[in-house]
Order: structure tokens, then C-alpha cells, then sequence
């Protein structure tokens, strides 16, 4: 067998080993060609005052993982945290920052960027309602939409429509007040929350078009007014409150709104002490009134007299009697004009009725018992306006009976009386009122007020 020489053997090998190395470099270039520089990526949007904030610093190319740093002054409320701004930020403004990042080559970038915090919006109204041509009966929906509210007030023009006050239909959560006024084709209605709400629809109502007519409801619902209050109670957005007719009425919105804040809330009685004080014993110098020791005659010893006699380390001796000597009373005299009667020795005299005290003033204690303390100021709940402790329907009708604007009904409204009005007890009918008809304030309000005769 003929033997092959040994390069010929050892060629093959290295030619091997060339192509590894070859095809290992060729690899290396392709990975730092498609390799992407390391950059930043951020989107700061703009935030608002007492809402919610949150956004991430995020990187792409180099090599994970990043290392993000932040400076600048960020706004009252936010705080940054391992690549993360969150918070709710309390005040307003621009705010420079300057971000950074590094990933796991040194490699690094740097980018300033502005955070804006403006004033918080106000909520946005939706109105649900046809939008072709229509001359048939169609439901009108109210809704309030992206951020919370507390409460609105709306006027809505019905141009060429009109509606019954049988249809208006409210969410459990809304307290409203209704004024509808068919001869102007307004409805007007002051509403509050019981909590802060979103996105829901708050009312709805039907509206009907005029007889042979044909109307378009965007036209008329266009001319919709309406002022949001935000969940901390305050106009939204620097908006006007809607200007009522005014009248006599006693209440307002925001007694209104005092009583959606503490719907179903009940006042808790105090608990009383369980022990009873004890009185302090009188002085023993100090007869009680009425008694011959006021007269100026001798007292005998009282109790505590003769312990404190007993207790004595000297043997009890019998008492001395003592050495002054009554004077002898002067003859009586009769009385001489324009003089007081002097007192006579001789048996007390039963004690005279004290004068009526006025209103308001303390009545005088019995001798020997202690004075009450103070009686703490009577507990109020806010919203509770006819003194119940609870604040109920009952609190509602009597707001609806007496609001601060016109009660209107069929383009008539309610006169207003110059009575001072008077909150009716609980579970009664307040004095001098009537449920005859005979035009007291204080009467039934489903009368007075027929247009309250939903009570959502």
C-alpha cells in the first residue's frame, strides 16, 4: 500500500480551521451592523391639577439593560421612581427636565423635555337625541362624560318641542331640582351628585314636537346651557353658574348640595355618663336656706361638728358654753314712713317664691348641689334642614318647597309669600300651615310645586 506524504494530511485541517475562523469574524460584522445606535424614546402628555399622572421613560437600541436618570424640579405631588413619573401634581405650569439613559455598553443619551400641567377641564356633556328630521315623540339623554363631577346646572331650550314632566327620568345618584316653563320651552334643573360621578347618563326626558311639526333636534338642543361643578364642589373649568329668576325662595345650591353629600346620613346621639356625679357635702357654717341660722339666731352642731368633736386626741369634754351674751332685742317700734321693716326674732319664715328668670338664663342651683356643666352646642348635620337627624326625601321636599329660584309650571309661577318659614317637625305638620289649598308656603309641596311631583 502506498503511503501518502504528510502535508497532504495536514492541508485539509488548516483549510478547516481558515473557514471557521472566517465564517466567525463575518458573523461579528453582521452583529454591529444591524446593531441600532441607543436612544431615547419619551412622551410626556400634558397632565392636570388633581388628576392622576402617570408616564414611563422607555429606551431602544444599544444594549439592555437601561439606566435612566432624571433632573429638574417635577411639579408638587409627582415623583419619579426607577424610570417612572407618577403622582397626582397639585399645581400648574411648565417644568424643564433633562432625561438620561445608559445601557450596559456606557453608551448614553441625554434629552430635555417640558412637562405641562394645566387646570383640569371640565366634564364633557353628551346629548343623545335623533339626528334626522323627526315628528314623532323621541327620547332626549343626558350624560356626563371623562371626568368627575359633582353636580350641574342645565338649561335646555325645547324650539318648536315640548315634554311632560311624567318622562323625566334621573339616576339614583342625582338630587335635582325641576323647573319646566312650556311657554318659554325652557327646562331648567339644578342637580348634585351624591358622590362624584363620570360617565353616566345623569337624566332623560321625551320630547314631542308641536303638531305639524317637523323639527331638527340638534338645532334646537344646540343652544343647551350648561355649568359643571367638579368633585371637590367648584365650578369646572371657569364656567358662570346659570342665572335663575330670582324669588323668596329660603334654599340654594348649595344646600342642595350639602344634602347630596350627606344623603342618608344620620346625626349619632351622644352617650350619656353612667356614672352619676355625687354632691359635695354643704359647709357646715352655711345652714341651708330657710332656717333659723338666717334669722341670726344660735345653730346647733351639725354632723361633721360632732365627728370632728370625737376625733380629738383630748378626752370629750362637755361644751362650754359661751360667754357673749345676746343683747336684748330693743322694744319694737313702729315703722316710720319711707323705712324698711327691720326682721323680728322668731320662727323662719317660709321661704318666698324667686321672680320668673328670662329666657335663656340659668335657673339658680339648690344650695349644696353642684352646678351643671355646660350644655355642649346642639349637634347640627349639614343637609338636615328640617332638624330630624337624618338627612332624607323629607329634607329634599322641603328644598324643592322653597328654592332660591321661581318655581315655574305651564308659564304660571308660584307667588311667593312674605311669611317667615318655619321647618316642620319630624313626621308633622309645622304649625300655621295648611293642607287646604289656601296658599301657604309651608303647605304640602307636592301642591305648591307640581312640578316636583316625580321626587327623584
Amino acid at each position: 500500500m502506498r503511503k501518502l506524504p504528510g502535508w497532504r494530511i495536514v492541508l485539509p485541517g488548516l483549510l478547516l480551521a481558515f473557514s471557521i475562523l472566517l465564517v466567525s469574524c463575518g458573523s461579528d460584522n453582521q452583529n454591529d451592523q444591524n446593531r441600532q445606535p441607543l436612544r431615547l424614546i419619551l412622551r410626556f402628555d400634558t397632565g392636570y391639577v388633581d388628576e392622576p399622572y402617570n408616564t414611563t421613560l422607555t429606551a431602544d437600541g444599544g444594549i439592555r439593560p437601561y439606566k435612566f436618570s432624571l433632573e429638574g424640579n417635577l411639579p408638587k405631588g409627582l415623583s419619579y421612581n426607577s424610570g417612572r413619573i407618577s403622582g397626582t401634581p397639585q399645581e400648574r405650569g411648565t417644568f424643564e427636565l433633562i432625561i438620561s439613559v445608559e445601557d450596559a455598553n456606557l453608551s448614553n443619551r441625554t434629552q430635555k423635555i417640558t412637562l405641562t400641567i394645566g387646570e383640569t377641564p371640565p366634564p364633557r356633556l353628551d346629548q343623545v337625541f335623533p339626528l334626522a328630521e323627526v315628528s314623532d315623540p323621541f327620547p332626549y339623554l343626558f350624560r356626563v362624560r371623562d371626568r368627575e363631577a359633582r353636580g350641574f346646572q342645565v338649561q335646555i331650550p325645547l324650539k318648536d318641542l315640548k315634554t311632560t314632566l311624567d318622562s323625566f327620568k334621573a339616576d339614583a345618584s342625582v338630587l335635582y331640582v325641576l323647573r319646566y316653563n312650556e311657554e318659554k320651552g325652557l327646562v331648567d334643573i339644578d342637580a348634585a351628585f351624591t358622590g362624584p360621578r363620570k360617565d353616566l347618563e345623569a337624566f332623560r326626558f321625551t320630547a314631542t314636537p308641536l303638531p305639524d311639526k317637523k323639527v331638527r333636534p340638534e338645532v334646537s338642543f344646540r343652544e343647551t346651557k350648561v355649568a359643571f361643578y367638579d368633585k371637590n364642589g367648584k365650578l369646572a373649568g371657569n364656567a358662570q353658574a346659570i342665572e335663575r329668576t330670582a324669588s323668596e325662595g329660603r334654599y340654594k345650591f348649595s344646600d342642595l348640595e350639602a344634602i347630596a353629600r350627606n344623603w342618608g346620613r344620620r346625626l349619632t346621639p351622644a352617650t350619656p355618663s353612667t356614672t352619676a356625679p355625687t354632691a359635695p357635702q354643704a359647709p357646715a357654717n352655711n345652714p341651708p336656706q330657710g332656717q333659723a341660722g338666717d334669722q341670726g339666731s344660735p345653730t346647733a352642731p351639725t354632723e361633721n361638728q360632732k365627728a370632728d368633736t370625737t376625733q380629738e386626741d383630748s378626752p370629750a369634754e362637755p361644751p362650754t358654753p359661751s360667754t357673749e351674751q345676746t343683747p336684748p332685742s330693743p322694744p319694737a317700734q313702729p315703722p316710720q314712713p319711707g323705712q324698711a321693716q327691720p326682721p323680728q326674732p322668731g320662727p323662719a319664715q317660709p321661704p318666698q317664691p324667686e321672680p320668673a328668670q328670662p329666657a335663656g338664663t340659668p335657673a339658680a342651683q339648690p344650695p349644696g348641689q353642684p352646678a351643671p356643666a355646660p350644655s355642649p352646642a346642639a349637634q347640627k348635620l349639614e343637609g338636615d334642614l328640617n332638624g330630624d337627624g337624618v338627612v332624607d326625601q323629607k329634607d329634599l321636599d322641603l328644598l324643592r318647597s322653597s328654592y332660591a329660584w321661581a318655581s315655574v309650571s305651564t308659564g304660571q309661577a308660584t307667588p311667593p309669600t312674605n311669611q317667615p318659614r318655619t321647618p316642620p317637625p319630624p313626621g308633622g305638620t309645622p304649625p300655621g300651615s295648611s293642607t287646604s289649598g289656601s296658599g301657604s308656603s309651608d303647605a304640602n309641596p307636592e301642591e305648591e310645586n307640581p312640578d316636583n311631583s316625580e321626587g327623584k
